[in-house]
């Protein structure tokens, strides 16, 4: 192979792999030393692989992050690919740890470099699905920098395996624990879809070493390993370092949570409890270990509280006995703000908890059974008057909530309640099914969520089955529904109804399921799905991104049409580079709602890019071209414009129109 590529000249070979080669190479052009990676033949000989790569790999490069390597150049080179990146001096975090605990100090500075890393990452849409510490490099000033973002998606299933069995090899030869599969989440292990929140359990892994200086999971072989991320219980960090503070073990655990909608659902919600941690420890500059020097970023002391009770309150218990159950901070929360127990705990002896039961909306669109709105509300609301530890508004101050879907923060404004129950109704026969949630109305919560399919005769049992379930959810016996539930029923209008209770839910794991949803075989469901999306602002942007490749990559055109629809109405112009790249679609109709977004962005990059679907001979995509033009005013598309009002289409010539008067208007504001 010759030693030079392009403007790159080999220098030494740092390794080689399932993914290719890895060089140190001179770039000639701007006189620095870099990284060439160069990817093996047979990882983009697949077309739709290819395209996948390049799409998350151009995203990957927009990352401008201290502690994520920066990659400069991505080309290919006599049909060879290769990605070109920043050069870091250091040692991988695996070497750093070399089987023993790191210090506090260095746990915490390496742990808030890396999430926050991951956090800027899943903002964009990238989830890196190999989050490790080989994958991590600490340099001689303590910074961490994380490597290869995007890059595992390359790995065929093929080529995955057989990684995994060198590894099994390697592990029998050495007698150590396993690289990636112990870093795994379960839902990875499986084989499923996966999103930022296995990047999060990954990360929990890591932490966990930094921690004890060992995996979590450790076993004779790649199925052995899995197999325990699959069905065991890690043993508690605070177990294997009893000098660990039991609040950092208990992060750890809510980050390895099993089930996804267990675990912590954003990487900066663990970054928020990190940084409460660490400044209530109150933690000093000792130094990171084998050689490196300081920790590179201490977290800032937000306030003089030393009580780490004070930052974590919804820590029940912080160290986690064996035998006794683990439960999602969620959870936790709940239990708390809702106890009716008795006992000696301070949150127990807080005043009445208040609550409101909104009339039931009717989904049936039968007027006859509009009664049950108001019926089933009095009825619930009847037996919860009789609890003495709950205050419950009373059904006539309530009915002007009827047959509308309400946030259940503007109930709390109004009413001042704690929490509201709100639910709908759908009549068919002499059947009746009541969803019903009930709604932390001070975090927007879901505690709970239940359907009930019954006789339309036995309201009363309808009734009594819901109030038994209030109870428990509200004493604790209850666990908290995973709001994707909600959206699985066989009925389109419940799970239209489920997305929009969902909008106003405020629960952690609404946008997860929100965007989930868009995946909904109804065009119903996947427009209410967007509107709620685009309500939560740029926080969806990451979600959605990746939820617009995999059904790219899944040629699920609709799916990927409301996703790029969504990724316009939010407004988020950092991820305009994805849908420029959309245009191109084979799917005509995602790359008219690419377009249409990018007018919506008024991204003047993609003039050129739209002008040239002003030539296209699909109409449709004639006329979304000519709207996003309209959109951005650019002076360089106005002639391309004036070709469209002979179009053969009269739609593309009235939108042409429409946009050139806006050049009209814009040219007389600015005279």
């Amino acid at each position: 192979m010759s030693r030079t590529i392009s403007h790159y000249q080999l220098q030494e070979e740092l390794g080689r792999g399932g993914m290719g080669q890895v060089y140190s190479a001179y770039d000639s052009m701007l006189d620095r030393k870099v990284v060439l990676k160069l990817l093996a033949p047979e990882l983009m000989s697949e077309e739709d692989s290819r395209k996948r790569f390049l799409r998350e790999a151009r995203l990957a490069s927009a990352l401008d992050h201290p502690n994520i390597c920066t990659i400069f150049e991505i080309a290919e080179i006599d049909s060879r690919y290769f990605i070109a990146m920043q050069y870091i001096a250091g040692k991988t975090l695996k070497k750093v740890i070399g089987g023993k605990p790191l210090s506090l100090d260095s746990v915490f500075s390496i742990g808030l470099q890396i999430g926050d890393a991951l956090a800027a990452a899943h903002a964009k849409g990238i989830v890196h699905r190999d989050v490790k510490s080989g994958n991590i490099i600490i340099t001689p000033r303590g910074q961490a920098k994380v490597l290869d973002f995007g890059l595992a998606k390359l790995l065929t299933a093929k080529t995955r395996g057989e990684k995994l069995e060198a590894q099994a090899e390697e592990l029998t030869r050495m007698g150590a624990p396993l690289g990636t599969p112990a870093y795994m989440s379960p839902e990875q292990a499986r084989g499923e879809r996966t999103d930022h929140r296995s990047d999060i359990f990954s990360f929990g892994v890591v932490l966990y070493e930094m921690a004890t200086g060992r995996l979590p999971f450790k076993a004779k072989s790649s199925v052995d390993v899995m197999h325990a991320v699959l069905h065991e219980a890690q043993r508690p960090a605070i177990e294997v370092n009893t000098s660990l503070p039991p609040d950092l073990s208990t992060i750890i655990d809510n980050a390895m949570a099993k089930k996804v909608a267990d675990r912590y659902q954003s990487m900066q919600a663990v970054l928020d409890d990190l940084q409460r941690l660490g400044v209530a420890l109150r933690f000093g500059a000792q130094g990171v270990p084998d050689g490196v020097t300081t920790p590179f970023a201490l977290p800032k002391r937000r306030s003089s509280l030393s009580l780490i009770s004070r930052f974590l309150p919804h820590k029940r218990s912080l160290a986690v006995r064996p035998g006794e159950a683990k439960t999602s901070s969620l959870r936790e929360l709940s239990d708390q703000d809702f106890s009716l127990a008795s006992g000696t705990n301070s949150v127990t002896r807080r005043t009445k908890k208040s609550l409101a039961v909104l009339p039931f909306r009717n989904l049936s669109g039968d007027l006859q059974s509009d009664f049950y709105a108001l019926s089933l509300a009095d009825g619930i609301t009847v037996e919860l008057a009789k609890v003495g530890s709950l205050t419950v508004m009373p059904t006539s101050a309530l009915s002007r909530y009827q047959d509308k879907a309400i946030d259940a923060a503007r109930v709390r404004s109004e009413l001042g309640v704690d929490m509201v129950l709100m639910g709908n109704f759908l009549k068919a026969g002499e059947r009746l099914r009541v969803t019903a949630q009930l709604i932390d109305a001070i975090g927007g919560a879901i505690v709970w969520s239940e359907k009930i399919d019954a006789d339309s005769q036995d309201a009363l049992q309808i009734q009594d089955r819901i109030f038994q379930r209030i109870i428990a959810g509200l004493s604790g016996g209850q666990a908290p529904v995973d709001p994707t539930q909600l959206l699985k029923d066989e009925n389109e209008e419940i799970r239209s109804d489920a997305v929009r209770t969902l909008e106003f839910s405020h629960d952690p794991r609404a946008l997860s399921a929100l965007v989930e949803a868009l995946r909904d075989p109804s065009v119903k469901v996947k427009a209410a799905a967007v509107s709620a999306i685009v309500k939560m602002g740029e926080n969806a942007t990451g979600p959605v991104i990746r939820l617009l490749n995999d059904a790219i990559d899944d040629r699920d055109n609709l799916t990927a049409r409301y996703a790029a629809k969504a990724l316009g109405l939010i407004g988020d112009v950092s991820i305009s580079s994805v849908l420029i790249e959309l245009l191109n679609s084979d799917d005509k109709f995602v790359a008219c709602e690419s377009a249409l977004a990018l007018g919506r962005l008024g991204e003047s990059k993609a003039v050129p890019e739209l002008i040239s679907l002003l030539d296209q001979p699909n109409g449709n995509l004639r006329f979304a071209a000519a709207e996003a033009l309209g959109q951005i005013c650019d002076p360089i598309s106005k002639a391309a414009l004036q070709r469209r009002l002979t179009d053969e289409d009269e739609g593309v010539r009235a939108k042409a129109r429409w946009a050139l008067s806006r050049f009209r208007k814009f040219s007389d504001a600015s005279t």
